[in-house]
This record gives C-alpha cells, structure tokens and sequence, in this order.
C-alpha cells in the first residue's frame, strides 16, 4: 500500500511534554494549534505519486496509523531514531454492523446494517464522477444507526463505463430495494451525493416520492453531461463544458470555473421546485473549491423561494475545497479522476486527468467534522422522526 506522511514540529514544555490541544506547531505539514493535524495533512510520501488519493477500499480494515517523536525537528521523511512511538488504530465499521452484497435486479452495491432489530432509517450512498463503488462513507453511517446503501452508479462490475447516459429507473429500483429490507423504515429514505452525481439526487427528489431528504455536497444542480432518462423517455439533456473552461493550476491539476453554468437560465438547471414540500435539502459547498460551485447556492435559493418553498437549508464552508468527507480524514487536494465528463475527447483528458480540488487543512478539518453532525441530524430529522410508519411503529410498539 502506498504511504502517506505527515510531520509537525513541536518544542515540548518544562515537563518535556507537548499536548497537541494546546499547543502550535511551528512547522512541517501544518502550523498553529490544530490538534486533528497530524490527519488533516496527511499526503503520500514524496517518494508517491502526488495525485494518489487515501481511501480505505474495504471498510473492514482498520486504519494503523503510526505515530512517532524524534528529537529535533526532522523533514517529513527521516532516518532519524524515534524515542517514542505509538500504532493508532481508526475504525470504520463498529462491532455488530452487517455487509450485506446487493446484486438485485440491475442494481448494484452494497447494504451496510446496523447492529440490532430496530427499524432504521434508510440512506442511499453516492459519491461523484470517481466512478466504481466506495463503501467507507456506509459504514460509518451503518455504524450510527442508518441503512446505508452504498450504490454504484458507473465503473462498477455491469454498470455503464461512463456517465453519458443515465437510467433513472435505476435510483428508483435501489429505493425501493433499500425500503424493502427487513429492519429498514419502509416509507420514506434519504439519498447523499457529492459533486457530479447532483444530476442524479436532485431528480430523485422531484420524481420518487419516497426520497424525502437530500443531502448534496458540492454537487451539480444541473443536468451535466449526462443524458438522463426516466420510464423510457429523455428527462434532462445535460449541459457541457466547454474545454476552454479547463485549465491547469500551479500543480498542473485540471481546474475549471463553472460559474457559468449555475444559472436559472440554463434550460439544464434541474427544476428542485418541483419536489415535495416534505422533501428537504441540504447543500453543502466548499468556498474555496476549484470548480466555483460556490455559485450554485444562490441560484439555489432564488428558485426555491421564488416557488415559496423553504424546505431547505445551505451552508458555505470557508477554506474549504470541492470534497468534504468525514471527520478527520486528510484534505484531499488533488486526486486522480478516471472519467472526466468533458467536450474535450483528447487523449490526455479520455484516459482520466488529475483533478485540482482546493481546500486549506484547518477549515477542511472544520467542515467535515460539522457536516457529518448536520447530516445526521437532517437524515434523523427528516427519514425517521418525520416517518408516519415509525411513528405508528413506536405508538403499537409494546411498552417494555
């Protein structure tokens, strides 16, 4: 597995010790006081390629951290002797959370259960234009109290390679597969995304009555290079963007503005409106993110309220990038992007680019920490508190 690093260089107090809660660091990966660090920094190690992203593949395994001091204040990859030295070891799943496989239908993904006999509520789990199936973000919220879903919308076993076309029929299927589950609140479920698959939410919202909490991270709010179809007709033709929008920043990652397109006057626009006066969002964005999506949550605003609609919220982290994840994993600044949906069909971009993501240490670390608390609240708030079947559930319940 490739490595990844971070260092910072303390001077201890009177007793020789240094207690990162209180203390700054003078240097190395980050400065300051910042007690989460030593994670938030971390980065592959400069003998890595600098584009690799840290993500654990398979959730069952725990992350082993090692954690060292050396006298004197070292590079970042030392040959110098540790006087002390601990393993830290992160979970993701806790104790008793099934893995169940979904292959069912055309759906493809994997289910993450809570530990008991409960109903839960029922999230489905997406990520962006990364393609494949990442799991991790499931299984933490498994490891809280949810039925995470964790789906595969493209680059996955028998799903299409790319994010041309899209079948909307397909989220619905996964709805209902997920409402169906034994031990799974049956009426009403929540979806999260982030990024490119904002185009799949925020239909899901307007068409699947049974989606009724959205929570998008930095996401698209336009149909965007995707035909999207729905019961066997075109739903939205997806905008594109143009390849003088593409350009290279200092670390010769692909960024782009797409100001542009985040405009009520883009006939891509997804019309969020539409959906249900009980189906709420959540749009979280990152001010500092490469690709401008910053601009996306006025536009937002102005066509919920303009339709008298309020059931909603936005929140714009400062110094944060494009990828908000949970708390205290390491800021993701530029990663390696397999499918780059783009009018450009070049060699250099068709065979995937690396990807400029923006984002500072401390306020990344900020944002994930209090996005995971606001999304949980929200998919509480608005799958199992607001579910008229748990409510029913819990008054038929037996009194113990």
């Amino acid at each position: 597995m490739p490595m990844f690093v971070s260092n910072a260089h303390y001077v201890s107090d009177e007793r020789g010790v240094v207690d990162v809660r209180v203390a700054s660091s003078e240097g190395g990966s980050y400065t300051g006081c910042f007690p989460a660090g030593l994670l938030t920094t971390l980065a592959p190690a400069p003998h890595e390629l600098p584009y690799l992203r840290l993500y654990r593949r398979d959730p069952s395994l725990p992350w082993k951290i090692r954690v060292s001091v050396t006298c004197g204040h070292q590079p970042l990859v030392s040959d110098a002797e540790a006087v002390g030295e601990v393993v830290l070891e992160r979970h993701l799943v806790a104790p008793g959370v099934r893995r169940i496989p979904i292959h069912q239908g055309g759906v493809r993904g994997v289910l993450y259960m809570p530990p008991g006999d409960e109903p839960f509520p029922g999230v489905i789990d997406m990520f962006g234009a990364v393609g494949g199936l990442m799991e991790f973000r499931s299984a933490l919220l498994a490891s809280r109290g949810f039925a995470s879903l964790a789906l595969a919308v493209f680059g996955y076993k028998d799903r299409p390679a790319t994010t041309d076309e899209l079948d909307l029929d397909y989220f619905e299927e996964a709805v209902e597969i997920l409402l169906n589950q034994p031990g799974v609140i049956p009426d009403r479920c929540g979806v999260v995304a982030a990024s490119k698959n904002g185009d799949v939410i925020f239909p899901m919202a307007i068409l699947f009555s049974k989606v009724k909490a959205v929570v998008a991270i930095n996401c698209c709010t336009m149909a965007f290079h995707t035909r999207l179809t729905y019961k066997g007709k075109l739903y939205m033709q997806g905008c594109k963007l143009g390849i003088e929008y593409l350009k290279k920043d200092e670390y010769g990652a692909y960024i782009a503005d797409m100001q542009h397109l985040f405009d009520n006057n883009n006939p891509a626009i997804i019309p969020v409106e539409e959906a249900d006066d009980d189906t709420h969002f959540l749009l979280a964005v990152g001010e500092d993110d490469s690709w401008g999506f910053k601009h996306s949550l006025a536009p937002f605003r102005e066509r919920m309220l303009q339709n008298k609609r309020h059931n909603f919220e936005t929140v714009l982290y400062p110094g944060t990038g494009h990828i908000i994840e949970p708390p205290f994993g390491p800021l993701i600044y530029q990663s390696f992007q397999r499918h780059v949906p783009s009018q450009h069909q070049g060699e250099e971009i068709s065979k995937g680019v690396v990807m400029g993501w923006g984002g500072k240490p401390q306020p990344t670390c900020d944002a994930q920490v209090d996005l995971w608390r606001r999304m949980q609240t929200f998919f509480m708030n608005h799958v199992k508190d607001e579910s008229s079947w748990y409510q029913q559930y819990l008054h038929s319940a037996p009194k113990v």
